[in-house]
């Protein structure tokens, strides 16, 4: 494939994309790489301080703004939806974690994860669905996690949701595929964010630990993620859909401890 040809099925010129959670961290980077390659970009984020900061960021650039919104609110999404006329590419990304024993978890952070990641995922699909369906092209990448099929201490409600979601992208995708829309997700592994920071200053000794099991050595990168979501929306990934693809360095593939 020629370099013009390669640079032509990666560009998104005339796309709109809407992200969910993606005023920081992975979203933020998925929103950053989608404006780069042409699209139009919707970021939503439940708290208006970073609303406000990706709103300072972007101040520049017309074709790039954040939406106030919580996904576990129908209605918002909703209303955000009729503000739209065009939806190529969802990101549904919001998500959120309790590290914490699972005899331990109490119900409020239970429902918040719930809610968010597995509940507020599904309500994002069904809101923005019809505006994806209406042209053939459309594409879905859901953030799920090395949780769905890597076991983690402190994080079985975390796990669970994220293992919903997986078959939450089989579904779509066999549902929504003869309509022309590929439907698909990423699985982070360990990934350096802000969310993960204090966590990582605190207990630097399992950061440690998780470079030394990770086959390519390192933590990951919010870029590392939002490269292949990248991937996922342009026109190279026309013919995959229905998976779900660990960013996790390798540790998915398995470990070299036997």
């Amino acid at each position: 494939m020629s370099l013009e040809a390669n640079q032509e099925s990666s560009s998104l010129e005339g796309k709109t994309a809407l992200v969910t959670g993606g005023t920081r961290g992975i979203g933020l980077a998925i929103v950053r790489a989608l404006r780069r390659n042409g699209a139009r970009v919707v970021a939503i984020s439940k708290s208006q301080e970073q609303v406000d900061l990706f709103h300072k960021e972007f101040a520049e650039d017309p074709l790039c703004g954040a939406e106030l919104a919580d996904v576990r609110d129908r209605k918002s999404l909703e209303a955000l939806r009729d503000k739209l006329t065009q939806l190529d590419i969802l990101i549904p990304n919001a998500g959120v974690n309790t590290r914490i024993k699972a005899l331990d978890l109490p119900d409020e952070p239970l429902r918040e994860m719930l809610e968010t990641n597995l509940y507020g995922v599904f309500v994002t699909c069904q809101v923005f669905g019809p505006l994806l369906l209406a042209t053939p092209g459309g594409r879905v990448v859901i953030t799920s996690s090395l949780s769905a099929v890597h076991g983690m201490d402190l994080r079985a409600a975390y796990a669970a949701t994220k293992a919903g979601l997986s078959g939450l992208v089989r579904a779509l995708a066999i549902e929504w595929g003869p309509q022309g829309v590929n439907v698909n997700a990423v699985g982070p592994g360990i990934i350096e964010t802000p969310l993960t920071k204090a966590y990582m200053d605190q207990f630097p000794e399992r950061v440690e630990a998780t470079i030394a099991n990770t086959p390519l050595r390192r933590l990951g990168q919010p870029d590392d993620v939002a490269d292949v979501v990248l991937f996922l929306v342009s026109h190279a990934a026309r013919f995959v859909t229905g998976q779900t693809i660990f960013v996790d360095g390798g540790v998915s593939a398995g470990s070299a401890w036997w």
